[in-house]
């Protein structure tokens, strides 16, 4: 086996096809995999697809990852909410005549070549890990560039997020090097939070309203994140498409209560996602909300200097994200820094308005959140009162859990 996957228990078994248990080491998570001969990574196509119709009864019960080789045999790694409980319904799909109807292969020609071209950007078509093709770059961000990519065995598109501080790396053909040997420590503690953040991602792969990670590798004397593509559009683009219309409250409702549901599940595994703002949320195209960007994720308390602490969005950080900017190190973060920007979410949705910067709002004569007189809000003193507690500026006076946000808004968010 490769040493980043530890072999288990044979799982199951029938007419020479085996699925067994494994442990990835690199995300630290459990998987299952179905293992094919040389020649026969076909089948582990068809495998996946029949895996996928599980979803139909529970949309996140299967989350299909990848498709490696493993020494001499071909392996589909898939991850199973609940593996054991759900064996005898899993083994029945495995067990299952191969489906029979004509599938058409899917075409992603319309995706090729629409992205920038920037120097440091690869050229669409580069294959990455001999299994994806890189048809676009989507995003270019200070410590990454994002692509999207077709999945070559298992015909799907996935975003793959390359680790490329442009601060301190440089292209060379397609290679990723270091600027120079003065920002070498940089580089290395920034390339180790990258795959911190793919741990965190993992935790999550079965939890409704969380971009899923697929897999993590190393190519190009760099790293690359392997994601869900998310088809859809940023709830802050939503906003300027609507020409910032304010949100009723039932609009509000859609968009934040799943997130609340993605906080909680996050906070009860003490990870705080530290970057909530209307830009990572998704509306993805069949109306899901999905919480994105886990890039400045963190455990709660941790001691552990943070990359990321440097960067926030300064409309929806909370005090002690500025105390982390300045020191390195989050001292103080946890469930209530989420909730201070989740506050600040909906009062831009609410009002249409960028919320106060918190710096100027300690600098004035009062923090008193106020909402602007125009446009006139509905049940303005309620709306108030409660996003002045989730977003009061002292720790011990802020709402402190998703579970009371999620109380003290009920009757708001219908």
């Amino acid at each position: 086996m490769e040493n980043r996957y530890l072999p288990g228990m044979l799982y199951w078994e029938k007419a020479g096809q085996t699925v067994w248990r494994m442990y990835d080491q690199l995300l630290e998570i459990k998987v299952l995999a179905f293992r094919a001969k040389e020649g026969q990574q076909e089948q582990l196509y068809q495998m996946a697809r029949k895996l996928e119709r599980l979803n139909l009864l529970d949309e996140h019960f299967v989350k299909i990852l990848a498709v490696k080789k493993i020494d001499a045999d071909w392996f589909l790694l898939f991850s199973a909410k609940d593996a054991e409980e759900k064996k005898q319904q899993i083994q029945a799909v495995l067990a299952a005549k191969d489906l029979q109807e004509t599938e058409e292969i899917p075409d992603f020609s319309q995706y090729r070549e629409q992205g920038r071209t920037k120097e440091q950007v690869l050229p669409c078509g580069t294959i990455l890990n001999g299994q994806y093709q890189i048809l676009d770059c989507i995003g270019i961000g200070g410590f990454g560039i994002v692509y999207l990519c077709q999945d070559l065995y298992l015909k799907r598109l996935v975003a793959v997020k390359e680790y490329f501080p442009e601060q301190w790396a440089e292209r060379e053909s397609s290679y990723v090097s270091v600027k120079s040997s003065d920002k070498l420590n940089a580089y290395r503690f920034g390339l180790q939070s990258f795959y911190e953040e793919a741990k965190m991602m993992a935790k999550f792969l079965n939890t409704p309203h969380i971009v899923t990670i697929y897999d993590v590798f190393q190519e190009n004397d760099t790293a690359y994140l392997v994601m869900e593509y998310l088809s859809g559009i940023s709830i802050g683009r939503e906003m300027r498409q609507r020409e910032y219309k304010p949100y009723s409250a039932a609009e509000l409702s859609e968009i934040i209560n799943p997130v609340m549901d993605a906080l909680e599940a996050m906070h009860d595994q003490s990870v705080v996602h530290s970057d909530i703002s209307p830009g990572n949320i998704m509306r993805t195209s069949n109306g899901d909300i999905c919480l994105i960007d886990m890039g400045a994720a963190k455990y709660t308390h941790t001691s552990r200097p943070v990359l990321s602490a440097a960067f926030l969005k300064v409309n929806y950080a909370a005090p002690e994200r500025y105390r982390s900017a300045r020191q390195g190190i989050p001292y103080d973060e946890g469930p209530w820094t989420d909730i201070y920007a989740l506050g600040a979410t909906i009062y831009y949705l609410l009002t249409g308005q960028k919320p106060p910067d918190i710096i100027k709002r300690l600098e004035g004569k009062t923090t008193k959140l106020c909402l602007p007189k125009k446009p006139r809000v509905k049940r303005a003193r309620q709306w108030q009162t409660f996003l002045g507690h989730a977003m009061e500026p002292e720790i011990k006076e802020r709402i402190g859990s998703i579970r009371q946000f999620r109380e003290e808004s009920k009757g708001l968010l219908n």
